[in-house]
């Protein structure tokens, strides 16, 4: 079977925690970098439904919290479902659990603990078929 490119999009989410002013400054490099690391972690385990062509035009947008061992805490938060028509609604959910299920099967993580609090201990990942890596 053919795999389709997948490609994890991480942005950094500070949970709320950012001010006007901080989310305006560019993030630190390194922790950018250690969160591509954990969207890279977690690529590994995604296994895209079989769906038709319409159900892949659909990304899904996760919030995930982590703990300073790289343990998931909680069930990740479906933040948004982009490209959702009605012809493919259908599949929406699917893409969602098969997101889920990805960030469940991987963890834990293995990322610095010098960057856990403030850096990859609750952050965003976006899943998105159509993307190239």
């Amino acid at each position: 079977m053919d795999r389709p490119l997948l490609s994890l999009i991480s942005l950094v989410i500070l949970a709320g925690c950012a001010t006007p002013s901080q989310q305006q400054r560019r993030p630190n490099p390194e922790l950018v970098r250690v969160v591509a690391m954990a969207a890279a972690q977690v690529q590994r385990c995604y296994r895209m439904p079989r769906l038709p062509r319409e159900g892949r035009q659909i990304t899904i947008v996760l919030r995930v919290r982590y703990g300073p061992d790289g343990a998931l805490i909680g069930l990740p938060e479906v933040k948004a479902q982009r490209g959702v028509t009605p012809e493919n609604a259908t599949y929406a959910n699917r893409m969602a659990e098969a997101a889920t299920l990805a960030v469940i099967r991987c963890s834990p993580l293995s990322l610095p603990p010098q960057y856990h609090q403030g850096g990859w201990d609750d952050f965003e990942l976006t899943f998105s078929p159509r993307a190239v890596a």
